[in-house]
């Protein structure tokens, strides 16, 4: 997994998610073929089971492995990451089945006052969201627990909100698809470990902005492809200025092209926050879709105007035929 390969755009979001649902997916297809191969060496009610916990374990492990090849973590450490959120997911995945199985479910059911209720709970021939949305639940949560270890504990809400989003989407998609038109429980487990994988590891972890540096980018013909860092590379708060000043600024531009002594900059604050200021009387405007921002210096203002930059604005410098265009851009930072 390289960072470079990951656009600064919305799928980026859902990467993890893909990833996950892959994992997963490839996961409950090696137990099929363990299952028909060799069958199963454990209780028939163990069945469901295994599988939850096989998938809880390949999205958490997903999920910590995603972020370790992205911040190039040492081997040995991304390892000793990926083990630990692998092994504790595992053990408790199965811990929470087998209280679900043997002593919850049941004694829920049989509170009920219906007889055969929890009679009904224990069959594991049984399949039924009603007697199994428990253990999705449990495992669900499971599925959190090892990612939090791995990380000491940050984002913990995060985390379980995607445990629990995991499991309660996983068996929503397992019960559609062998209640209604489908009625496959061979596709249905397929279903059930894609959306758990694809749920937790693309709500549980998000690449991070941190990853990414703002860079300014000339598309004037007479410097295209220029460009320079807004960032510094100590992440501290930082300025660039851009104008035809021939000494002490961080981008030059010629006179030809709009651009006047100390046109215009780009700063970014401690949060990664990118701003750009108008500091020209001379036209300076700010361009995205549906969106377009005048920044020419006001003299009856005791500050420059400002606006928030986003990847891909353009800034327009002068008017007319010279005309001077940065585009403003996130890329990955590395390439720093």
């Amino acid at each position: 997994m390289n960072v470079k390969l990951v656009p600064y755009a919305w799928p980026r979001h859902i990467l993890g998610g893909l990833l996950g649902g892959a994992v997963c997916l490839i996961a409950w297809w090696g137990l099929v073929l363990w299952w028909g191969a060799f069958g199963p060496s454990w209780p028939a009610n163990w069945d469901g089971g295994v599988l939850l916990a096989l998938i809880a374990t390949c999205a958490a492990s997903t999920s910590v492995f995603l972020e370790g090849a992205l911040f190039r973590e040492h081997p040995a450490e991304r390892a000793a990451k990926i083990g630990i959120a692998g092994g504790v997911t595992l053990f408790f995945s199965l811990l929470g089945f087998w209280c679900w199985d043997a002593g919850i479910g049941p004694m829920i059911f049989d509170g009920f006052g219906d007889k055969t209720a929890g009679v009904d709970a224990r069959d594991a021939t049984l399949v039924t969201i009603r007697y199994r949305l428990g253990a999705f639940v449990l495992v669900g949560l499971a599925t959190a627990v090892g990612p939090l270890s791995a990380r000491r504990g940050k984002f913990a809400l995060q985390h379980l909100g995607a445990g629990l989003a995991a499991g309660l989407g996983a068996v929503a998609v397992w019960g559609l698809l062998h209640m209604f038109q489908v009625r496959h429980l061979y596709l249905a487990s397929a279903g059930l470990a894609v959306s758990w994988g694809f749920l937790f590891c693309a709500l549980s972890w998000a690449i991070p902005d941190s990853l990414y540096a703002g860079w300014l980018r000339v598309l004037s013909p007479h410097d295209f492809g220029r460009r320079v860092p807004v960032d510094g590379l100590d992440h501290t708060p930082r300025e660039r200025f851009v104008g035809h000043w021939p000494i002490g600024l961080d981008m030059f531009q010629p006179l030809e092209g709009g651009v006047y002594e100390i046109h215009m900059s780009a700063a970014v604050d401690s949060q990664q926050r990118y701003k750009a200021r108008g500091l020209t009387l001379a036209p300076t405007r700010v361009k995205r879709f549906l969106e377009s921002v005048d920044l020419r210096y006001d003299a009856r203002r005791p500050a420059p105007l400002e606006t928030r930059l986003r990847s891909g604005d353009r800034i327009f410098m002068g008017e007319g035929q010279q005309q001077t265009v940065i585009e403003f851009v996130m890329l990955p930072r590395e390439e720093e």
